[in-house]
């Protein structure tokens, strides 16, 4: 038998083999530990890259929408240049991310510009040639860079239409230090730059030293990489020599965007902690020797014990004591050791059970919030755009120089978007409502080629079907369903079929009965839906891509509600397309009933307006009651004013009207007390109407608690309320002649 190695050696040999490879192995970890932070970081500078283009893009938007209004308001009056000038400077004034207003005609003439008085001399654009898509094809156009007269220029330029042809272009020049402010404000990181460049790849717009890169380059070697590729990330060396990383994409525009952040905080962490774990390792090498060979000395001992015991057996002795003390006490370490290692094997997996439900949760949480930011964004796009227009709308209507077209005009815009805001905050509601399953269905015979022709026409009324051919196949097919529901459903799927089609193009509504079942089909031509995302088209807050001419983007709701309540009907629906560019196809699916008997209805009796006597109008808010009050006056009703319980009953009390409009949320006593005490007061003589901003199903039932007759929510139309009251008049009228 060989000579062994002493206990020391191995002891040596032991910490090699265990602490090696324990070195590499934590290098291994921290190196791909490393690469996911690498990619995540990645995934986070490409994220926020797009968003930026995502700011850039709405911004241009903006500035192309609020001129295309400021051109429409040009078109749609005869106003002259001078008095377009006076209210281009006011339009400037409102805007801070413009710099310049001009405007040109079809041979490139300079009618005016803001920034002289008018009348004054305005150069010829030496770029004019920019502009010419906006009097042939009729289209804005977003400038690159161009070299003005003291300085680089972009601009937005839009068409003026007057008769047939566009006889302007309504150019606005972008301020650039906005832009570069929004580029410092979207990317805030220690060190990062965020840039803008055109279609030329010249900086536009820069978060850092906007003024002295405008107008030029970047390095060569990026402007290769971003047009080969138009999304990407990659290290480079950037104008002021400091090596970064920089992520690029490009907006729908056709401008690039780019972030770039310093590499050297990415570079060096990783091997200074990999220096670190070398210096920890050897270290840790280092001392285990020492430690080893301090402990190798009593087990040596106990082993020398050990051996003394075995040859005392070997010579047929028993043993006649245990081995050293000390010899039992690593025995018994051992056993610690492994009870501890299942401990800690089990403490080790119950941490990875909470680190990926922490991961999930996080995941989960940031999916969340991610979805709840993109919905608060296009929430406040959909309100802001009716708020602007209502806006303009009240502008042009308090001018004194509003000639009775534009009026006229201005009051057909506040009606479109008081209805269009309405609609939103049902749809809001609505979807609260049919998430939970607190949606109730008021089911009656429904024949749905009348409810398919009732909500083309709705929509056709209120222009969101401008442009479009709208074909109607509407057999008549009966089903058992609430009408107003229905009706719901199909005005959502035409309003998702015109947001997805461009003007010309042509939609159809169908409506058949096919082996038992009622079908409504709703095709258009439009811009088709691609395969990957055709299944997530009825999820909630679900958008898909917008074309080049929308103008309201949706909440992303629609469909959801087209769905819930289809299903609550007991039928379903489904989504089609070949893919991009070749249209989509909606299916609704219900059960179908046979056509109900007519019945001759008895003829309802309706009063007229004089009849309806004094009408008590309780309200808080002072624009609220006031308006109200004087649109029902201006069709010849008596009116009562309130604007708190107390005050209401002592009027009720005194002038004992037979009508009462009451707001719920009111002041002290709210509507609900009030009408209880009115109907204690007066009994079933008066008639009480709620119009509040409180819609929900349990708002009515606690209205028809408290004694209300009819329920509204705000905002109401002033016709329909009148004819509630109309007829609460005649069937009180009816009940005053019976016996």
């Amino acid at each position: 038998m060989q000579k062994g190695r002493s206990i020391r050696w191995h002891l040596f040999q032991v910490q090699l083999v265990s602490i090696v490879p324990l070195g590499i192995f934590a290098a291994l970890m921290l190196y791909l530990h490393w690469q996911v932070q690498d990619e995540q970081r990645q995934h986070s500078q490409i994220q926020t890259v797009r968003l930026l283009a995502a700011a850039v893009d709405n911004s241009l938007d903006s500035t192309v929408e609020r001129l295309a209004i400021f051109a429409r308001l040009w078109s749609s009056s005869s106003i002259s240049e001078e008095a377009v000038y006076h209210q281009a400077r006011s339009a400037l004034a409102a805007n801070q991310d413009w710099s310049n207003i001009l405007a040109f005609d079809a041979n490139g003439r300079g009618v005016f510009r803001v920034d002289a008085p008018f009348g004054s001399p305005v150069p010829e654009s030496r770029r004019f040639d920019v502009w010419r898509p906006v009097f042939e094809e009729r289209r804005p156009v977003v400038s690159d860079v161009l070299d003005g007269v003291h300085s680089e220029v972009v601009a937005v330029g839009v068409p003026v239409v007057i008769g047939e042809r566009v006889q302007y272009v309504l150019v606005a020049a972008l301020d650039f230090d906005w832009y570069d402010r929004l580029l410092n404000k979207q990317g805030q990181v220690n060190g990062a730059v965020a840039a803008l460049l055109d279609r030329n790849y010249r900086f536009v717009a820069r978060s850092i030293e906007g003024d002295q890169r405008r107008g030029t380059q970047p390095a060569a070697g990026f402007v290769s990489d971003i047009q080969g590729q138009r999304e990407g990330i990659g290290r480079y060396v950037n104008l002021n020599g400091t090596p970064v990383y920089t992520t690029w994409t490009y907006s729908r525009h056709g401008w690039g965007v780019t972030f770039a952040t310093p590499s050297a905080p990415v570079d060096t962490a990783f091997w200074n902690h990999l220096l670190l774990l070398g210096l920890l390792l050897a270290l840790a090498l280092g001392a285990g020797t020492l430690y080893a060979f301090a402990k190798a000395r009593p087990i040596a001992r106990s082993l020398y014990a050990v051996e003394g015991e075995a040859r005392h057996l070997a010579r047929g002795g028993a043993i006649s004591a245990l081995p050293d003390s000390r010899v039992e006490e690593v025995n018994r370490a051992l056993r610690a050791l492994e009870q501890a290692g299942r401990l800690l094997q089990d403490a080790m997996a119950q941490r990875d059970r909470s680190l990926a439900t922490e991961r999930e949760a996080r995941a989960a949480a940031e999916a969340a919030n991610n979805a709840k930011d993109e919905f608060l964004a296009m929430l406040g796009h959909e309100l802001r755009n009716p708020l602007a227009a209502i806006s303009n709308a009240i502008t042009i209507a308090g001018s004194e120089q509003r000639t009775p077209e534009q009026l006229e005009f201005a009051m057909g815009v506040i009606a479109r978007q008081s209805r269009h805001l309405k609609r939103l905050i049902d749809d809001l509601l609505d979807v609260g409502r049919v998430m939970n399953g607190k949606i109730a269905l008021e089911r009656r015979p429904v024949n749905l080629a009348s409810c398919a022709r009732q909500a083309a026409a709705t929509l056709r009324t209120a222009g969101r079907l401008a442009e479009r051919r709208v074909e109607i196949d509407a057999a008549p097919v009966w089903v058992v369903g609430d009408p107003t529901r229905l009706e719901q459903v199909l005005a959502n799927l035409l309003a998702n079929a015109a947001r997805h089609t461009a003007p010309g193009g042509t939609i159809r509504i169908t409506t058949a009965r096919e082996n038992g079942e009622a079908l409504i089909r709703v095709e258009d031509d439009g811009e088709g839906i691609p395969p990957e995302v055709l299944s997530r088209v009825f999820d909630l807050f679900f958008q898909g891509e917008s074309t080049a001419d929308r103008s309201a983007g949706g909440l992303g709701i629609g469909l959801t509600l087209v769905e819930r309540i289809v299903a609550l009907h007991g039928g379903e629906v489904s989504a089609e397309s070949e893919g991009r560019g070749r249209g989509a196809t909606f299916v609704v699916r219900l059960p179908a009933v046979d056509e109900p008997v007519r019945l001759a209805r008895p003829e309802r009796a309706v009063g007229t307006h004089a009849a309806l006597g004094p009408v008590l109008v309780v309200e808080d808010n002072a624009d609220a009651r006031e308006s109200l009050a004087m649109a029902l006056e201006l069709r010849g009703v008596q009116v009562l004013r309130a604007e708190n319980g107390a005050e209401a009953l002592a009027t009720a009390r005194r002038a004992h009207p037979a009508l009462a409009v009451l707001d719920i949320g009111l002041p002290g006593m709210n509507g609900y007390d009030l009408a209880r005490h009115l109907r204690k007061d007066h009994g079933e003589r008066i008639r009480l109407v709620a119009v509040t901003g409180y819609g929900a199903e349990q708002d009515q039932q606690r209205s028809a608690a408290a004694g209300i007759d009819r329920h509204f929510t705000k905002p109401v139309d002033v016709d329909e309320l009148i004819h509630a009251l109309e007829v609460r008049v005649a069937a009180s009228g009816e009940r005053s002649r019976l016996p």
